[in-house]
């Protein structure tokens, strides 16, 4: 009989193994990583791999298992067919383990736009205004600036310009704010930068742990907001 099959640990994000012990009542035979299958909820396909199961005695087990990528996935189940044997030969029962939750898919971005701003004087903003860009998220997120704030590229004419984390987590956009500087000048309008999120200074995460790894293109993305210093 079995007499454990769990894995450790049971939260698996991007970059995580588990470890997958199997114990028997006493020695087998005809047992190999193959009689393992991972399963999701309600017979998803398979949600990560299970390479091999190695024992120095053939009673403990034990393998790496490896979640699949871009996965989110909060019913998981690794189960044990009866294929196995004991060294006798005496066919084995099936068994399956307690549930794991598997989230290796990124925070990404749905949407930048740069949504407000103020001290706008004959259509123009000047030195000391300030603009609010907004990023919204794909999923809820976590913002970790204890070592510095997250940031934001701009583009004012022929400058890159970093707009700086101010509010917004779990469910609400993030918002970042820059101040128009003297010397800006823009006359076409301020527009949101090639690969725009800096994440150097600051954390982006989501609730499972994932680091967000993101960039954001936006094309022709010029808006209202001139500048004139």
């Amino acid at each position: 009989s079995v007499i454990s099959f769990r894995l450790s640990p049971t939260a698996l994000k991007a970059g995580d193994n588990a470890t997958v012990t199997l114990v028997f009542s006493e020695a087998v035979a005809s047992f190999e990583a193959a009689d393992i299958t991972a399963a999701g909820t309600a017979g998803a396909a398979d949600n990560g791999t299970l390479a091999t199961m190695t024992s120095i005695n053939n009673i403990t087990w034990t393998g790496i298992f490896t979640p699949a990528a871009n996965t989110e996935e909060a019913s998981n189940t690794l189960s044990l067919a009866a294929s196995w044997t004991d060294t006798a030969g005496n066919a084995g029962t099936d068994n399956t383990t307690a549930n794991y939750e598997v989230d290796t898919l990124l925070p990404s971005v749905n949407s930048i736009v740069i949504s407000s701003a103020s001290g706008i004087q004959n259509n123009f903003l000047n030195a000391g205004d300030n603009v609010s860009v907004t990023a919204t998220f794909r999923e809820s997120v976590i913002v970790d600036n204890a070592s510095g704030n997250p940031e934001l590229t701009l583009v004012v004419g022929s400058y890159s310009r970093e707009a700086t984390y101010a509010s917004g987590s779990g469910s609400a956009p993030l918002v970042f704010q820059y101040t128009i500087q003297a010397g800006d000048n823009d006359t076409n309008g301020i527009s949101i930068g090639e690969n725009a999120l800096d994440l150097s200074g600051g954390t982006i995460r989501d609730p499972a742990g994932n680091n967000a790894a993101l960039t954001h293109s936006s094309v022709g993305n010029n808006t209202n907001y001139k500048v004139d210093t």
